[in-house]
C-alpha cells in the first residue's frame, strides 16, 4: 500500500516475469504467490511452484506445506538443489535479456 504509482505499475510485470521464470525452470503447472509486507521498507514475495499431481501443494494446502518447512528441514529442498535452481534462473534470465 506504500508503493508509489510508478512502483505499483512496475510490480505486476515484475511478478509476472519472475513467475514465468519459476515455471520455466521447475516445469510446474502454475505458480502461487505469497507476499509479505510491512510498509514501504519491507516487502518480499514468495513464488511457490504448484504441480497438479502434488496434492500437498494444492490450494490452501500450500500454506501448510510452506509452514512445515520451518519445522522439518527435510521437507525443504537440499542446498545443492537450490544452487542448481538459482543457477538455471540466472542463466535463463541473462540469456533472455530479462524477458522469459
Amino acid at each position: 500500500m506504500d508503493f508509489t504509482v510508478e512502483e505499483a505499475v512496475a510490480w505486476g510485470p515484475a511478478v509476472q516475469q519472475a513467475s514465468l521464470l519459476v515455471q520455466a525452470v521447475t516445469g510446474c503447472d502454475r505458480v502461487y504467490a505469497i507476499a509479505f509486507g510491512e510498509g514501504a521498507h519491507h516487502l518480499h514475495l514468495h513464488l511457490i511452484p504448484r504441480f497438479a499431481g502434488d496434492q500437498a501443494s494444492s490450494a490452501w494446502n500450500v500454506a501448510d506445506l510452506y509452514r512445515a518447512m520451518a519445522v522439518d528441514p527435510k521437507a525443504a529442498a537440499s542446498p545443492d538443489a537450490v544452487r542448481c535452481c538459482v543457477k538455471q534462473c540466472r542463466d535463463r534470465w541473462s540469456s533472455n535479456g530479462c524477458a522469459i
